[in-house]
């Protein structure tokens, strides 16, 4: 939790302070010379699984799943962590108003800082890891590859600065676990009645 603040705060007040913009417009630059017609169909792809709708529907599963389960305290702390994230990240990015790269893949209006898709991919991460690691322990942290996948696809598809994704991750995580460390005080015991 404590390093989800340090890494947002940290890289905030480095943009307040205006030291990221060449690195992230380097990072940018270096990645644009890769971008070819199939990988760059398949990452946009790849970045809508993890939208506002696609994140709704499959909220709507496990909470569903978890509910019939009688899964109370699991099914909140899934809808907390990952509204919370979702809230948190929008109205920051209001408050920021950061313009996002140009030659975007993707058409996007709203501002830049912090990612969206990086932060509510990193509190989904942890959320479905919280989630199955009753069961499957160490083999649950597989899922922690989905935040590192969508927060390079944004960075890709030119839709967000370097910065704003590392924000992203920071402040998903630093939400999504003081949420499961306040409120999931118990491991997510899903049981199979």
């Amino acid at each position: 939790m404590r390093s989800g603040a340090v890494i947002f705060t940290l890289v905030s007040l480095l943009l307040w302070r205006g030291e990221l913009q060449a690195c992230d417009t380097a990072v940018s630059e270096f990645v644009n010379r890769f971008h070819q017609p199939l990988v760059n169909s398949i990452v946009i792809a790849l970045t809508h699984l993890n939208s506002p709708p696609a994140l709704l529907i499959l909220s709507l599963v496990v909470v569903a799943t978890l509910a019939a389960k009688k899964a109370w305290r699991p099914a909140l702390v899934f809808l907390g962590g990952l509204g919370g994230t979702a809230l948190a990240t929008s109205l920051i990015k209001a408050l920021v108003d950061r313009s996002r790269p140009i030659d975007r893949l993707v058409e996007i209006h709203s501002p830049s800082f912090p990612s969206w898709h990086a932060s509510t991919s990193m509190a989904l991460g942890i959320l479905l890891f919280w989630l199955l690691a009753e069961r499957g322990g160490a083999k649950a942290a597989w899922i922690l590859l989905w935040p590192l996948a969508i927060g390079l696809s944004r960075i890709w598809l030119n839709a967000h600065w370097c910065s704003d994704v590392l924000a992203g991750w920071g402040l998903g995580a630093f939400i999504t676990a003081g949420v499961v460390l306040l409120f999931g005080t118990q491991t997510a015991k899903v049981s199979e009645e």
